[in-house]
């Protein structure tokens, strides 16, 4: 910058040419340098863009992704929820048995029935053997209070809960004809031989109740009906009623702290009909 009051220098001829070239040199300077960046810019850019490079980076998410998936869990679809002679058919009020008339082709009657007529499927009635004998091994003796029932032994206790206390209570309590579990096979009624609080909720307080809820998965069997899930299973608490679905299935809902059919397979509530 130039003041006002000064007169502009003469400088020396030479020194005028060296001073001439300064814009010229820096103006290259800086074309180099823009040069550069540029160079940089498009190394970098083609570097990140090329089919090699992007197919590493898909690689590279996809290991990551791999790496973070969850082991392999628990196969939900290894048995039908719909075939009667499947032990994870689910049987609710949303769901009948098919047919309705079903009856089990490989009825038995279990060692420890109590009246000695007793009937369950085989795998049920060997399982229920099992699970008896492993009670008695602590002190607990379990029988059994009821099993199978026919379509039309379904009928007439059906009928007789409606008569004794109304079809809504009846509803609560007792399954109508076709779709019970008592008629799968797959389900029985357990009692303490001593008789005590028979098909009764006080079963839950006996030895012989609270042996069967902290044991019954590690012979394959769950508590049906559980407390205050009434709204899922549609029937009220029954700690004595046990269905049979298989130590598989039976752990893996105790490890999930998953009580019910319904919600273990994301199946509907059926709290009526």
């Amino acid at each position: 910058m130039y003041r006002n009051n000064h007169t502009r220098r003469s400088y020396p001829a030479a020194k005028k040419r060296r001073i001439a070239k300064w814009p010229f040199a820096a103006a290259l300077c800086a074309g180099l340098v823009i040069l550069a960046g540029v160079y940089f810019w498009s190394a970098n850019h083609h570097e990140t863009s090329t089919p090699s490079s992007a197919s590493g980076t898909n690689n590279s998410n996809s290991q990551s992704s791999t790496a973070q998936q969850p082991a392999a869990g628990f196969d939900k679809h290894k048995y039908s929820n719909d075939d009667p002679t499947s032990p994870w058919v689910v049987v609710d009020k949303q769901r009948p048995l098919q047919p309705k008339t079903y009856a089990p082709a490989d009825l038995k009657v279990p060692d420890i029935a109590a009246n000695g007529n007793e009937q369950l499927n085989a795998t049920t009635a060997d399982a229920l053997k099992s699970m008896v004998a492993s009670a008695q091994t602590q002190g607990v003796n379990l029988g059994l209070a009821s099993g199978y029932r026919s379509y039309q032994t379904q009928v007439s206790v059906y009928a007789s809960e409606v008569k004794s206390v109304g079809q809504a209570q009846a509803d609560r309590e007792s399954a109508r004809p076709g779709y019970s579990e008592h008629q799968s096979g797959w389900a029985a009624d357990l009692s303490a031989v001593n008789g005590k609080c028979r098909l009764q909720q006080c079963f839950a307080d006996t030895p012989e109740g609270t042996w069967l809820a902290a044991n019954a998965y590690k012979h394959g069997f769950v508590i049906r009906y559980p407390q205050g899930k009434e709204t899922i299973t549609g029937y009220e608490y029954e700690p004595w009623h046990v269905r049979y679905v298989g130590v598989e299935l039976a752990t893996e809902m105790h490890k999930q702290g998953v009580s019910t059919l319904e919600e273990f397979f994301g199946l509907p509530a059926a709290p009526s009909y």
